[in-house]
């Protein structure tokens, strides 16, 4: 497999944008916005891969997988240092079965089975629990002085939903949310973090030791939840292994978590920088709280990029791809596009239609999207209801942006709920 590297054509497709650089994590639009008049798709040589900015070559890229393949573990086994390989191998055998990173037809196969617990139905059986999970977790933070909102709310509420329906006790989320954490060392970004791939490892061990546990139990005792229809379903006569089942949690513990809290604080941050949406949905929150769901996640989403790897020699947005090469589609950058959406740099609560790609597309469509619709919807209409009057609790320079090319959102968000 070739080195990562552009065409010599290519080379000169170089852009502003540094996922290292803190100012650039927290506002990267702007540098979206000037690359993208320079062209859709560009080479970039702090990450070593493309990055795809435009709506339409997003769309192409994640509905393309004979060419953008979603497999793009193989040429990270390969970059790595023989000494690292060992350990980084015990995380790669979960990933590697994680939906995410497959390709039809085995990613079909998967995800019909795990339509059988997360799909609209299941999911709308699920307002009462969201709505009690919202009420305990709001009617328990403080009213009179600073508190982290991401912490102590963001990750909480869909952490503690998720935890109901993979059967994990709710006193182990913490531990839950620290190991996947420790996996996503292998995946977000952390390259100056010298220990990722044993703390990965270690993480990957004791989430699949607890998740196996679960099982069994289980298979011993069934009950009418989730987890044991996710044992018990059959596609062509087949139910998912052991080892699928466990991966299968693990990905969903991961992405339950952190997408919905970043799409909680960066509303919080966008609803307060328009006070005039604000108004308009603390005024009318029944009618307009689904369609301000939809454009905060595409003003701002929690996503910023979603990565394929190039399988055969194509072309994208004017650029020649060589097999072999790293392809990231900017979600929050195509969300943007001003060729899909008018204003695209302001924020309208009732606009309609709205083509985001915050879940991406194509049969890598986020499974969990009616989950964090629901989530997201419920949380935010009962802020903007009982709380109309917070703030933050310090200067949002101050505050720390995720360190990822996946995620998207601050890691703290201190906030006083006000009068």
């Amino acid at each position: 497999m070739p080195a990562y590297s552009p065409s010599p054509a290519s080379r000169s497709a170089t852009t502003g944008f540094d996922p290292s650089d803190a100012a650039h994590l927290r506002a990267p639009y702007p540098i979206f916005e000037r690359m993208r008049e320079a062209g859709p798709v560009h080479w970039s040589p702090e990450i070593s891969g493309w990055l795809v900015l435009g709506w339409a070559e997003v769309q192409q890229m994640v509905s393309t997988p004979e060419v953008f393949s979603a497999n793009r573990l193989t040429p990270v086994v390969e970059r790595l240092p023989e000494a690292a390989r060992a350990t980084a191998g015990d995380v790669l055998r979960w990933l590697s079965i994680w939906m995410v990173f497959q390709d039809p037809p085995e990613h079909t196969r998967v995800r019909r089975h795990m339509l059988s617990v997360i799909n609209p139905r299941t999911v709308g059986s699920l307002r009462e629990p969201v709505q009690e999970v919202t009420d305990l977790l709001l009617d328990r933070l403080p009213r009179d002085e600073p508190f982290d909102f991401y912490t102590q709310f963001g990750l909480k509420l869909p952490g503690f939903v998720v935890m109901d329906l993979l059967g994990v006790p709710r006193d182990r989320l913490a531990e839950v949310k620290s190991w996947s954490d420790e996996m996503m060392l292998f995946i977000g970004s952390s390259r100056k973090v010298t220990d990722k791939y044993s703390r990965a490892k270690h993480g990957a061990q004791s989430m699949s030791e607890l998740f196996r546990e679960l099982i069994a139990q289980r298979r011993a005792e069934p009950r009418d939840d989730a987890l044991t229809r996710m044992i018990s379903h059959e596609v062509a006569g087949e139910t998912l292994t052991d080892d699928e089942l466990i991966a299968s949690m693990m990905m969903i513990a991961n992405g339950a978590q952190e997408t919905t809290a970043h799409l909680l604080s960066n509303s919080l941050l966008a609803l307060r920088a328009h006070p005039d949406q604000f108004a308009a949905l603390s005024e009318d929150r029944e009618q307009l709280i689904p369609t301000a769901v939809e454009e905060l996640l595409r003003y701002d989403g929690p996503v910023l990029s979603t990565a394929r790897l190039a399988v055969a020699d194509s072309e994208l947005g004017g650029q020649r791809i060589a097999a072999g090469e790293r392809v990231f589609g900017l979600l929050v950058a195509a969300n943007r596009d001003p060729a899909v959406f008018a204003d695209p740099a302001g924020l309208d609560l009732r606009r309609k239609p709205n083509k985001h790609l915050s879940f991406s597309s194509g049969v890598h469509f986020c499974l969990g999207a009616p989950l964090a619709r629901l989530e997201a919807q419920i949380a935010l209409g009962e802020i903007v209801t009982r709380f109309p009057g917070y703030e933050f609790a310090e200067p949002l320079e101050n505050v720390p942006w995720t360190n990822s090319m996946v995620a998207r959102g601050p890691t703290r968000l201190p906030i006083r709920w006000g009068r």
